[in-house]
């Protein structure tokens, strides 16, 4: 049941809610409205026997035996029915095996017509006039005088039994389809109320994953209790574990630089030939230490618990950093970032991204090197654009890969947009090269809004 389940609902618990209580409830339905037709029959079948009765014990008290033995009827059952030709109802009276009388709903029959009803007894039913099938109530009751016992015999089509109990079960078959859309409905309502804290779930984990919340504070109820507490342990394991990684990159990064700064001061004592093989090497070393150190101080705001980056203020200190290290090529750098604008993520990571993609900008913009935010619902779009050379459509793929430059003349290390791109990624958020309005390259930063 449980992989027949899996296979025709694979990603919908609420349908498979649904789906399992509809395949108890159907057969119920089911059973229910045999139950009903049955218990309906029983009923028609009853009236039609009281009516027989009815009509038989009529019949009785008009039936009497005269002196010379001869059974006579005072009168005639009343009811039309006996009286319209092959109607279905019909009654007979008879004594010692021969028909005495019978309905004129005989039609042009005689007496006799009917012998065969005369030879049974109780309710039965049985084809008679025209194939029709008739419930036939038969008696043998000995009247005052006879020697013989005389034979009522009173029939009912069972046609006018199958219309009603045809129109019941139309009228029943609409009531329960009704009632089936009523109860899947009603179910749909009761499995959506008793999911609704999955979603209040989704929403907090949602919350804390875009830097909103720290923690899951809503009580859930105990079937869900468990998942929330073993959420916030978890939560709490991955702080500990990125709080040690900061601890060790933090002593890691003091543990090199000094002797990185000892190489780098030991070098320049070197002839020049030696100088600049060992000064690259050392260049290059540096670099890869950087970057490790970033990515072990990068972890997400899913480990990293609350954080909210305002971007403007972050922009504004760029750029004024970048136009005093520009300042003798005069570039123009403007900035668009409306103040309440925000990262869902940590303040250093959102510098060391834009920061990396303005100072490429600056190193090949020819006069101007522009910055622009804007947020769409929980996104939020960052460009960076300049007017430099650009960047060929085919060449873009490989400017993103590890080491990869373009041109040895700037300097660098080639690392700058992978280190942006793979922060981008561990926030969920993309990097995207295009040809921008200002005639070079526009990078397109995509990351979560706080």
């Amino acid at each position: 049941m449980t992989n027949w389940f899996g296979t025709l609902f694979p990603q919908s618990l609420k349908l498979r809610l649904m789906a399992a209580a509809a395949l108890w409830a159907l057969p119920v339905l089911v059973l229910a409205g045999l139950l009903l037709h049955w218990a309906f029959l029983i009923h028609l079948e009853g009236q039609i026997d009281a009516a027989l009765a009815a009509n038989q014990r009529e019949l009785l008290a008009a039936s009497r035996i005269d002196d010379q033995g001869a059974l006579q009827l005072a009168y005639i059952p009343a009811d039309p029915r006996f009286s319209r030709p092959l109607s279905g109802w019909y009654w007979q009276v008879a004594q010692k095996g021969l028909v005495v009388q019978q309905s004129l709903s005989a039609g042009p029959l005689g007496p006799g017509a009917l012998p065969l009803l005369t030879q049974m007894d109780g309710i039965i039913e049985t084809a008679g006039p025209g194939d029709r099938e008739l419930r036939v109530f038969t008696s043998h009751v000995v009247l005052p005088g006879a020697d013989t016992p005389v034979t009522f015999v009173v029939a009912a089509p069972c046609d006018e039994i199958d219309a009603d109990l045809n129109q019941f079960s139309l009228h029943i078959l609409v009531t329960f389809l009704v009632l089936g859309v009523a109860f899947l409905i009603a179910i749909y309502l009761q499995v959506g109320f008793g999911l609704r804290p999955l979603a209040a779930l989704r929403r907090e984990i949602a919350a804390i994953r875009s830097g909103r919340a720290e923690r899951l504070t809503e009580k859930f109820p105990d079937e869900i209790a468990p998942v929330g507490e073993e959420v916030n342990a978890l939560i709490d394991h991955n702080r500990q574990l990125l709080e040690r990684a900061r601890n060790e990159a933090g002593n890691l990064a003091h543990a090199l630089k000094n002797p990185l700064s000892v190489l780098a001061q030991e070098i320049t004592t070197l002839p020049e030939s030696q100088r600049m093989i060992l000064g690259q090497q050392v260049e290059n070393v540096t670099a890869q230490v950087e970057r490790i150190l970033k990515r072990i101080r990068t972890a997400g705001p899913s480990a990293a618990g609350h954080a909210r980056a305002p971007l403007k203020g972050i922009c504004d200190d760029l750029v004024f950093s970048l136009d005093v290290i520009y300042r003798e090529r005069g570039l123009s750098m403007t900035t668009d970032v409306a103040p309440d604008l925000a990262f869902a993520g940590d303040a250093e990571d959102l510098a060391e991204m834009i920061g990396n993609l303005a100072d490429n900008a600056c190193k090949w913009a020819v006069s101007r090197m522009r910055m622009s935010a804007v947020r769409n619902g929980q996104r939020l779009r960052i460009v960076i654009e300049d007017d430099g050379p650009g960047i060929s459509p085919d060449a873009r793929a490989a400017v993103l890969t590890r080491g990869q430059r373009l041109d040895e003349r700037m300097p660098g290390s080639g690392l700058g947009l992978d280190i942006v791109r793979e922060i981008a990624t561990l926030y969920r958020g993309s990097l995207t090269l295009k040809d921008s309005a200002l005639g070079g390259l526009r990078v397109e930063l995509d990351l979560p809004a706080a």
